[in-house]
């Protein structure tokens, strides 16, 4: 999963990338947000020997979810799917630990009397893509 528009900072891209090459050689699925003072860029790996998540490029993602029992037998497909939902599993837990203290260091700003002026993004679900 790629970011919606190109990353300017050729450093943070470089950072993007070696993510990317580390969760295919030590065969890891995972995310990664980095920061700069003008950007913020993202990677999700999350194809893996380990669960059904596969690269395909005609996708909006650049990746679906496959298990055939047919192709693979019911043992196989069971393990990747089992996979696949702890990496889902796994990403909500860390989603809402960052929401939660992304919440908690904005009211701590403010309480220190910083104003906080955010503009978030509308972030698609994966079925309206």
């Amino acid at each position: 999963m790629y970011n919606d528009r190109p990353i300017e900072d050729r450093y943070m891209q470089e950072v993007l990338n070696m993510f990317y090459y580390a969760c295919d050689r030590y065969d890891l699925a995972g995310g990664i947000y980095l920061v700069n003072r003008e950007e913020m860029g993202f990677a999700y790996a999350l194809p893996a020997t380990w669960n059904a998540f596969i690269q395909d490029s005609s996708t909006p993602l650049g990746f679906r979810i496959r298990a055939s029992t047919k192709e693979l037998g019911k043992e196989r497909a069971k393990e990747l799917i089992e996979g696949t939902a702890h990496i889902a599993g796994s990403m909500i837990d860390f989603g809402d630990q960052t929401r939660i203290w992304g919440k908690d260091l904005i009211r701590l700003l403010k309480g220190a009397g910083i104003e906080i002026t955010r503009q978030g993004r509308n972030i698609p679900h994966l079925d309206k893509l």
